[in-house]
């Protein structure tokens, strides 16, 4: 009864979110299309997997080798789609070259199952993967090559984690500091909540290496084995999912509230390269200190490079190797600044929401945040500490 239950739960999770994503798959963004395909070799691996756990041993000796061949994309194709997220770049046939090795190995597979009669490969099949033969030695060239295909695929599995892993966190940091440096106000707009859990995706990945390094024969011996790996696996891919779901900003919608000025490919002109830059910070600090332009709502740094008669490459450059500061945390700096102020400005009774409409966030929980990045506390703390004073 125990396996029955764990060993459909998975599936039934990629089932659920796959069904989700194909209602709406014509009205959504390019990374929430891919992501459907994701879903679609996850929900076929699993199944494979729910078929080997119930010891359906002939079907499984047909599918051994699509099965083979998704475990070794699973990974791969989520790299793809963090791709999709922080890219508008269209994929070519050479995007899907990560495939390569799964799809070689899946073949290769395919041709060595079909150099063997039916016997043999549900005897192969029940030895290496059920245990359920004596364990004869396999004399044919078909079965001493398929026992290597087993052992590369195990390898293979684990190489390719790293990889997927660091440049898949690689990308998502890259995105979101293009977005930390033209938007003051970075709240739903960065890839924050994909990038922590591509860390969770990491462990995720070693407890999935260790799994395949064990084999599933190794759960397979006791019904409760399985329900460690089940819940495991049902879980990250429920929180994927729901985090690809709700994930609203990509790429695309970046490119769109920065026009042409991030997307085209030619380097922006330096009109300003001459610029002294002590004349750039002296009218810099001007515009903050006392036109307050930081109080702008859903400020831009293009905005700032209108108002400076400069471009923004030049003072996003100014802003990131001068000050040591990303734009978002430039302004919001200057924010939280008139934000203490009006706090602690004993003419005036604002409320929390008040203060931080008129310090230019766009709601309380941006105002809330950076309030303690930058402070180290709370908006309530810190005025409590400094009123006693």
């Amino acid at each position: 009864m125990i396996q029955n239950i764990f060993s459909w739960l998975p599936f039934f999770v990629c089932l659920f979110w796959l069904i989700l994503f194909i209602i709406q798959y014509k009205h959504v963004d390019p990374a929430k299309k891919f992501f459907t395909y994701f879903l679609l070799v996850c929900t076929l691996l699993y199944f494979s997997h729910a078929l080997y756990f119930h010891r359906y041993i002939y079907y499984y000796s047909l599918i051994e080798s699509f099965y083979t061949f998704c475990s070794l994309a699973v990974y791969p194709l989520y790299y793809l789609y963090i791709c999709k997220l922080t890219s508008i770049k269209q994929f070519s046939l050479k995007s899907y070259w990560v495939l390569l090795p799964a799809l070689i190995i899946g073949v290769l597979s395919v041709i060595f199952y079909g150099m063997m009669n039916e016997a043999e490969r549900i005897s192969f099949v029940e030895y290496h993967f059920f245990q359920k033969t004596d364990g004869s030695i396999f004399s044919s060239f078909a079965e001493q090559a398929q026992e290597i295909r087993i052992s590369v695929t195990k390898i293979l599995f684990i190489l390719q984690l790293l990889p997927v892993a660091f440049y898949g966190y690689q990308k998502l940091s890259q995105f979101n500091r293009s977005v930390s440096n033209y938007y003051a106000d970075t709240e739903n707009r960065t890839m924050a909540p994909v990038q922590k859990l591509l860390l969770v995706f990491i462990l995720f990945a070693i407890f999935s290496g260790t799994a395949n390094l064990l084999g599933r024969e190794f759960f397979i011996r006791e019904s409760w084995l399985l329900v460690i790996p089940s819940l495991i696996f049902g879980s990250m891919l429920f929180l994927v999912s729901y985090i690809a779901y709700t994930q609203q900003f990509t790429a695309t919608d970046f490119c769109k509230d920065a026009a042409d000025n991030i997307c085209r490919d030619e380097t922006e002109a330096e009109t300003t390269s001459n610029q002294d830059s002590i004349i750039l910070s002296r009218r810099l600090k001007q515009l903050m200190e006392e036109e307050q332009l930081f109080r702008q709502k859903d400020l831009h740094i293009t905005d700032i490079a209108i108002h400076l008669g400069s471009n923004r490459t030049y003072v996003s450059n100014y802003i990131n190797q001068e000050l040591g500061l990303s734009f978002s945390d430039y302004i919001n700096q200057y924010r939280i600044g008139y934000a203490q102020n009006m706090m602690t400005d004993s003419a005036s009774a604002f409320s929390m929401l008040e203060i931080s409409e008129q310090s230019g966030f766009a709601n309380e929980v941006s105002f809330y945040r950076n309030f303690k990045k930058i402070t180290g506390t709370t908006p309530n703390r810190w005025l409590r500490q400094h009123a006693s004073k």
